[in-house]
């Protein structure tokens, strides 16, 4: 399901479910370099029954698009300018946009420069602030690291936790947390139950996904450090922001930052982690839902 569009001087895979009447809702994934896969296959269907119009986009470069071009220089920048065009491409004026975890730092972007297109914006476990992320997230890692007997690598983690000045894609602490090996997947994911509801999704993807081309968007992950907490305060669309209860990429520091701005409270989903929308598909459609259509 799905197809390939022309846009800005490549393909890219762009899969539609629901009514063309329908109220638009575009995804866009994280990673940087992921799919829409999961997010389509856990809750497209779902959302398309109660009469929205959703669509899912490999990002250029990855997955089912084409291989990533040399030129232009791949930026968030170029993916919004991309996001424009297939809305054009597909005769939408104004729909919401779900950014999850790095896609929702895309997706503020997005909705900061071109509000006029924008219905409303659901932020989905964003990386905001990728050094805040980093200092919530790391101790964790190392907690699970010395389960592991994994001492040196434990306190790598922590060193880091703990630096003075920023952290920055220079620093690479993901190469930290790598030790961890299978269980590094238990950072995302709220228990062992959730974790298996996702592997076994996971063990259903088909295989022209070409994980390999996720590699293409690394630069996107140094752009992850930038800080975004300022910008919500310039956001003039509804917004909505929504969080697995035990989600480690936006921490406490994002969400408050988060109510300040806006006023909103945050929607917590119990006894979900990073993929609320795989762990929790129910719970996280009735979200969406009451955001788009308000009583």
């Amino acid at each position: 399901m799905g197809t390939l569009l022309e846009i800005g001087g490549t393909r890219v895979f762009v899969d539609q479910r629901g009514p063309d009447d329908g109220h638009p809702l575009l995804f866009i994934h994280g990673g940087p370099g992921n799919s829409c896969w999961d997010f389509m296959a856990s809750v497209a269907d779902r959302l398309a029954e109660r009469g929205l119009r959703v669509i899912g986009v490999d990002q250029r470069g990855v997955l089912r698009s084409d291989d990533l071009p040399a030129h232009p220089e791949l930026t968030v920048d170029l993916l919004i300018a991309d996001f424009e065009q297939i809305r054009a491409q597909l005769g939408i004026d104004r729909w919401t946009i779900i950014g999850h975890s790095s896609g929702g730092a895309c997706a503020l972007d997005y909705a900061l420069r071109h509000p006029e297109h924008i219905s409303g914006l659901i932020l989905d476990c964003p990386a905001l602030d990728t050094d805040a992320t980093d200092r919530h997230r790391l101790p964790r890692a190392a907690a699970l690291l010395d389960e592991e007997g994994l001492i040196d690598a434990a306190a790598a983690c922590r060193r880091f936790a703990s630096l003075e000045r920023r952290i920055t894609g220079d620093d690479r602490t993901w190469e930290s947390m790598q030790p961890l090996g299978s269980r590094y997947l238990d950072l995302f994911l709220h228990d062992a139950e959730t974790r298996s509801r996702y592997e076994r999704l996971m063990d259903t993807a088909p295989s022209e996904l070409d994980w390999s081309k996720a590699l293409s968007h690394f630069p996107l992950l140094m752009e992850m450090y930038h800080d975004r907490r300022s910008s919500l305060s310039s956001l003039t669309v509804p917004s909505m922001l929504v969080v697995g209860e035990s989600d480690m990429v936006a921490p406490p520091v994002v969400l408050d930052a988060y109510r300040a701005a806006t006023g909103q409270e945050v929607v917590s989903v119990r006894e979900a982690g990073h993929f609320t929308f795989v762990e929790q598909p129910e719970a996280y459609v009735d979200a969406v839902i009451r955001f788009v259509r308000p009583e």
